[in-house]
């Protein structure tokens, strides 16, 4: 014995890895002939040769007989939203001037049935800030000029701010408001006339 191991063991996994080496040196010189019989010789003409995936080079024969390499996946589709910007307009564009007439008529309509339901019994101006001005015509006028202008006004002050559905808005709600007090007045008008 030496040192504790077993002579007979110590040569049976010597002569186990000396048959290993030798049998895998050659299988190394089995492959090397293979490729060396494969080899084109360097008198041959240039080959075109296809390109896999990877980058490498394939013999001829070899990149015929596998399938083709798959198509990289397509990049997803990218839609580019750009923001609304409401397109610059004049202020006194057709919709404006459409909102100052409606304006316009409902001040009038407001008016002429402020001044023809004064002159009826137990009728009079809700409204306290124009209770002064509509005693009389020319002072329902002025009021409602005034009432236009500042109107027209707020409107020019919503467009210069770019506050443009503002300035859309304003004349339509305000026209029907006076529309409601115009109709309203004419209904007390013409219940009041038929007792």
């Amino acid at each position: 014995m030496w040192g504790g191991v077993h002579p007979l063991k110590s040569a049976v996994v010597f002569t186990f890895c000396a048959l290993f080496s030798l049998a895998a040196a050659a299988a190394d010189k089995g492959a090397s002939t293979a490729t060396a019989s494969n080899a084109v010789p360097e008198t041959s003409p240039v080959l075109s040769v296809p390109v896999t995936s990877a980058g490498a080079l394939l013999p001829p024969t070899l990149a015929t007989a596998l399938p083709p390499a798959p198509l990289a996946a397509p990049a997803p589709a990218v839609v580019l939203v750009r923001p609304v910007r409401e397109v610059e307009h004049k202020f006194l564009d057709l919709k404006n001037c459409f909102g100052l007439a409606a304006i316009a008529a409902g001040l009038t309509a407001d008016a002429l049935s402020t001044q023809k339901g004064l002159g009826l019994p137990g009728f009079h101006e809700m409204n306290p800030i124009a209770r002064p001005f509509v005693q009389s015509r020319a002072g329902a006028a002025m009021y409602s000029a005034a009432s236009f202008a500042l109107m027209g006004s707020s409107m020019y002050l919503a467009h210069k701010t770019n506050h443009h559905k503002l300035e859309r808005v304003l004349p339509f709600a305000i026209a029907g408001w006076e529309g409601f007090l115009a109709v309203r007045n004419y209904h007390l008008i013409s219940s009041s006339t038929t007792h």
